[in-house]
């Protein structure tokens, strides 16, 4: 039990020096172990797959009617429905197939990374090559790779609540523990695989990988779990049940008419119920849905946001609130010092990004060696954790963008940064958080011990005794006004008898902190970012700005973005103590910026505005933010600066941590709803048709217009590509100019509904008048019901063309944005042209060649689709624009 042994007897069990591992020794044990990985989730095998395509109400309806016309031995119908059952299943087949690659690419998007110590420097490595004898790099806010003896640990608090059930994180320490049998939530020299850590940083060795972890062991005992439905599935799965009942209760009721009341013969009459069944079935639905969301996802993942959640594809498109962070989101995450404040003297820096070059002025001259400045200055590169280089002629940070800042002010100033610690020597350090807001290091040079602390200036000023708080708390409030972002720096000198407990005063509170000086750091909006802000107001999307900076500063940036209208509010996290839930509640709407608010006040947020209906998406990064992640209605992490923790309770994850990736995809939500809604309009468009044509037949007291091979024939031709080409809709141009859709909106709203009612009676009359006409003529009955055949096809053609926008006219819709829609119903003329004169075809489908004037008539029948959708289109965009 590694628990039991010192870091010493471990590091020479698993043969490991201080410097790591070599890379060649890595590779070695990795092929040994191998990765380090649980289980996976036993993938789904190609014959289930196969099998699942058959598992669907409509499917089972088409299969119940091929049954039928092989009892009534009706051969070439049962044949032509098996047809068209088999060739949904493979097109469906390969798309989900197709689907579950696409996922598995996106997975590994996400892997997640460790850091390790090998060859005597940090690396990031994927988190499956960590292999045992690896020295890990433990830091706040991500999770541990793998099982770890811990020897060397920082104020390291880690949440084991997956293995203990405490929600209490466990605080970690070095030592042996010299005790048989200790269970896993009392072994606090150790860190488990999977476990989460919330505070401080530390050093381990690991000792055991994948399936060999504490977590390896528990998956092995849990079994598989299925996938689980978005609501949209939901609805859709739900809408194929009712489709299904409504096509077998037609059925019925044809049945029942037919031969009870018109008497009609009992092989005639199955038949035409089987027709009535079939024609309402839109056995393309599925396959579309599932391209629509696998285009909808390839396009976000090409808009440098990954959908880790289905749901958020959905969710996107009713989303009209988004409460962003503003560091690195709206903001380009590259900080510079521009100003600094040391003993009643105010300092400019000039220069740009990570680069130390740059003069220093003072009353618009170049300032000289100052001592105060030095000091404030020193005091930035002793409290920090960061390390500047230079990598092919470009300036690099490796850590937090503010403490980068720090040490380009003092490179600037001459100080040499990477001699700190030879100066200085660490002897211990409280981590920065956001509870505490500051950080601090105690250090030794000649034997003398101080203290040097850096953070929030309410913070730093509260521990100096200074008699001039109220000249620095000016000073702050002027440089916060500027939109900058504000540190204080304090000093205090222990002497030579000092202990590393001393240290822990400042945890709580102390006194005698000499107080050094401000430094003020912008970090300059994305001129992306102002963009997306201005669209997401046309595009009736609230943009709320989440900062941990100073009120005064945030409002000045919320002003340089222009986040903030005539009547928002802005408050900060004392505000919304002091005033309580009530004022949150009430002003939840009306506050636009949020300024020194904890991760509790982000959740409560973000829950106000959720209570008011709104469909609300939180950007977060951090540990902290994950609670507000989870609750939100689409999570949204950082890919770049993001740790683990956010990533894993998040729906989205932005790979250029951008904020204009965030609305592009709301976009691309919006456009993926309205295509479905597309697609469904143009299929159920021709059940009704097809479904209204048959009864009012019956009714008339008309033959049969459609033979079940026919009507199968039609959804094939017509709907088997143009549906799919439907689905690569690229989106209107408005689009994102419109209202956020009610997340309650059904597909089938009251707009399209009677839209369809539209389609089908223009179809119907149209039809039945074609085949009225024809055996009025004197035409024989298989020449009439060709005629309604073809028409009905070039009425599902034409229709197609006007389902691809719901407002805009045809004739505004170009072929070039949808080319494959374009090839589609080529393809689906030259297949009907087949039907009606290749001799072998129309004996399966019983046509008849129509003449020249029967085509014209059918052409101008079916045109009137057109005609009258143009009307209606042009009353709709009339009455939106009144």
């Amino acid at each position: 039990m590694y628990y039991k042994k010192s870091a010493g007897d471990t590091f020479d069990e698993l043969n490991t020096e201080k410097c790591g591992l070599s890379t060649e020794e890595a590779l070695k044990r990795l092929r040994k172990h191998g990765s380090n990985k649980l289980k996976e989730q036993k993938k789904i095998s190609v014959l289930s797959l196969a099998v699942s395509q058959f598992k669907d109400p409509l499917i089972y309806i088409l299969l119940i009617a091929a049954v039928i016309t092989l009892i009534i031995n009706k051969y070439i119908d049962m044949g032509v429905i098996l047809a068209v059952v088999l060739l949904n299943a493979i097109v469906g087949f390969f798309q989900e197939f197709k689907a579950e690659k696409a996922m598995q690419a996106i997975k590994s998007l996400t892997s997640p990374k460790a850091t390790v110590h090998r060859n005597c420097e940090n690396e990031k490595v994927k988190a499956s090559d960590v292999v045992p004898g690896d020295i890990v790099i433990l830091s706040s806010g991500n999770k541990v790779p793998a099982d770890v003896r811990l020897f060397q640990t920082k104020d390291l608090h880690i949440d084991e609540s997956m293995f203990t059930g405490e929600s209490q994180a466990a605080v970690k320490h070095t030592d042996p523990i010299d005790e048989e049998n200790v269970p896993t939530a009392d072994q606090d020299n150790m860190a488990f695989m999977g476990s989460v850590i919330v505070r401080g940083k530390g050093k381990g060795i690991v000792v055991r990988t994948g399936k060999d972890t504490q977590l390896g062991k528990i998956s092995e005992q849990v079994g598989m779990t299925e996938k689980e439905k978005t609501p949209l599935q939901k609805r859709l799965s739900d809408f194929s049940k009712i489709v299904g009942l409504i096509s077998v209760g037609l059925a019925l009721f044809v049945f029942f008419v037919g031969f009870f009341i018109k008497s009609k013969e009992m092989a005639e009459i199955l038949l035409f119920s089987i027709s009535m069944a079939v024609s309402v079935i839109p056995e393309g639905l599925p396959i579309v849905i599932t391209i629509t969301m696998a285009i909808g996802m390839k396009r976000m993942a090409d808009r440098q946001a990954i959908i880790r959640k289905l749901i958020a594809v959905e969710t996107l498109g009713s989303c009209d609130y988004i409460c962003s962070d503003k560091t690195g989101t709206i903001t380009e995450n590259i900080m510079m010092v521009t100003k600094a404040f040391a003993n009643g003297k105010t300092f400019e820096f000039q220069g740009k990004g990570y680069r130390p070059e740059g003069q220093i002025l003072i009353d618009g001259r170049k300032a000289g060696k100052d001592e105060d400045l030095r000091m404030l200055l020193l005091t930035g590169v002793l409290c920090n954790s960061t390390d500047l280089y230079t990598e092919e002629e470009e300036w690099h940070i490796n850590g937090d963008p503010t403490e980068g800042a720090l040490l380009v002010s003092a490179a600037k100033y001459g100080i040499d940064i990477d001699e700190k610690d030879d100066r200085f020597n660490e002897v211990d350090e409280i981590p920065f958080d956001s509870r505490k807001k500051f950080m601090a290091t105690l250090r030794k040079k000649d034997g003398v011990y101080t203290i040097f602390i850096k953070g929030a200036p309410e913070k730093i000023l509260q521990f100096s005794d200074s008699s001039n708080k109220n000249i620095f708390r000016k000073e702050y409030e002027k440089m916060a006004s500027e939109g900058l972002r504000v540190l204080a720096f304090g000093v205090k000198e222990l002497g030579k008898n000092a202990s590393p407990k001393d240290i822990d005063l400042i945890k709580e509170s102390t006194s005698g902190v000499q107080f050094v000086g401000l430094q003020g750091i912008i970090d300059p909006p994305k001129k992306s970012a102002l963009k997306a802000i201005e669209d997401t107001k046309k595009a009736g999307i609230k943009t709320v700005m989440i900062t941990g900076d100073h009120k005064i500063t945030a409002q000045a940036i919320a002003g340089e973005i222009k986040i903030l209208d005539e009547d928002s509010l802005v408050t900060d996290g004392k505000e919304l103590d002091k005033k309580g839930k009530s004022f949150l509640d009430e002003m939840s709407e009306k506050i636009r910026v949020y300024a020194r608010v904890s991760p509790e006040h982000k959740l409560r947020i973000v829950k106000a505005l959720q209570q008011k209906g709104h469909t609300v998406a939180v950007t977060g990064d951090g540990v902290n933010d994950a609670p507000a992640l989870k609750k939100a209605n689409i999570g949204v992490s950082m890919g770049k600066i993001g740790t683990d923790v956010a990533r894993e309770a998040s729906d989205m994850v932005l790979k250029d941590d951008n904020f204009a990736t965030i609305f592009e995809a709301v976009k691309v939500g919006r456009v993926i709803f309205e295509n479905i809604r597309k697609v469904v309009f143009f299929l159920l468009g021709t059940a009704v048709g097809e479904s209204s044509i048959i009864i009012l037949s019956l009714f008339f007291n008309l033959p049969l217009p459609f033979l079940a091979t026919q009507i199968l024939w039609i959804n094939l031709v017509t709907n088997g590509l143009q549906d799919i080409a439907l689905a690569y809709e690229p989106g209107e141009k408005n689009i994102s100019h419109n209202p956020p859709r009610n997340p309650k909106e059904r597909i089938i709203n009251l707009f399209v509904f009677k839209r369809l009612l539209l389609i089908g009676a223009t179809m119907t009359v149209g039809t039945l008048a074609l085949f009225w006409l024809k055996l009025h003529e004197g035409q024989s009955v298989a020449f009439a019901r060709t005629t309604a055949f073809n028409t009905v096809v070039f009425f599902q053609l034409f229709h197609a063309l006007n389902s691809r926008s719901f407002e805009k006219s045809v004739f505004q819709m170009p072929f070039s944005s949808n080319f494959f829609l374009l090839i589609s119903l080529g393809i689906s003329i030259i297949a009907q042209l087949s039907v009606l004169y290749v001799p072998t075809l129309r004996f399966i489908f019983q046509t008849e060649p129509p003449d020249i004037l029967t085509w014209g008539q059918t052409i101008g029948v079916a045109l009137s689709i057109v005609l009258v959708m143009e009307i209606d289109k042009l009353i709709r965009r009339r009455h939106i624009a009144k």
